[in-house]
């Protein structure tokens, strides 16, 4: 008995020290390292403002000068625990030491905005309108993406993408479009215990639900009880192989329609009045 209930002390010992030493290890990652900030940012933050932090269709730019830089500390703060009245939710429920991880990396991004972001007027060098019958024919980005009202809903609306970001920034995210992965851009194969399987993005998933969107535009809402295996591919629906299948020369003109286009007065604009 008694070697019993020393070894069962010894093992409570033993565990508390490794919980420690774990404890003061990741909190020296989150002092020295900005990746916690970058996960939670792509978590809760790049499905509506872009995995980039300078916008998309569903929210504006957080890393333009006058969003970041010129917000104090505290005002930038409070904007994600209560939201604002423009639309933004709050984000209270995730915790201070998120909140403080994400503004973070948030300056992060924001200093390197002057060298990839586009000015107003960038200049572009490719054919616009041979770009335009790449998007909506042989490179097929209109079967996910939405431009002017047109393609499809898969994936982003790209009416307003190519206003705020450089050529180069734009060519990348065509040509190595994982880098970084947006958790809800992501592709799972899900294995139900009926042998029932289910491809398609993962839009949510929490301790009790998965929620997926197949190709066909179809939700599926899938309780874990009823799951046997999920397949997580780390890649979005976006092709991966850009780069090969299409030159030079057609990558130039699909960046400059989408610069070109997003620029392109649309009804209610004021250069339609």
């Amino acid at each position: 008995m008694c070697r019993h209930r020393a070894e069962i002390l010894f093992l409570f010992i033993a565990g508390t020290v490794l919980f420690a030493g774990g404890a003061f290890s990741q909190a020296q990652t989150q002092n020295n390292d900005a990746t916690p900030g970058a996960q939670r940012f792509m978590e809760y933050c790049a499905g509506c403002h872009g995995a980039d932090g300078r916008g998309g269709d569903k929210a504006p730019s957080l890393v333009a000068p006058s969003s970041v830089t010129k917000r104090s500390e505290s005002e930038m703060f409070r904007i994600v625990r209560d939201g604002t009245h423009g639309g933004m939710p709050p984000f209270a429920q995730i915790g201070d030491a998120n909140i403080a991880a994400i503004l973070q990396y948030l300056r992060q991004l924001a200093g390197k905005t002057p060298s990839t972001e586009a000015p107003t007027e960038a200049t572009v060098t490719g054919d616009v309108d041979a770009g335009r019958a790449l998007y909506f024919g042989k490179a097929e980005c209109s079967n996910c993406h939405l431009m002017q009202g047109k393609g499809g809903f898969l994936a982003g609306n790209l009416t307003n993408y190519g206003r705020n970001r450089a050529a180069e920034a734009i060519l990348q995210a065509i040509t190595d479009p994982d880098n970084p992965l947006v958790p809800s851009s992501q592709v799972v194969t899900v294995t139900t215990k009926l042998r029932q399987k289910i491809t398609g993005v993962l839009r949510n998933e929490d301790a009790f639900t998965l929620a997926l969107q197949t190709e066909d535009g179809r939700f599926h809402l899938l309780a874990r009880s009823d799951v046997a295996d999920v397949q997580y591919t780390q890649h979005s629906l976006m092709p991966r192989d850009y780069s090969k299948r299409l030159t030079a020369k057609e990558l130039n003109d699909i960046v400059s329609f989408l610069i070109v286009e997003s620029r392109s007065p649309r009804p209610g604009d004021s250069a339609r009045q």
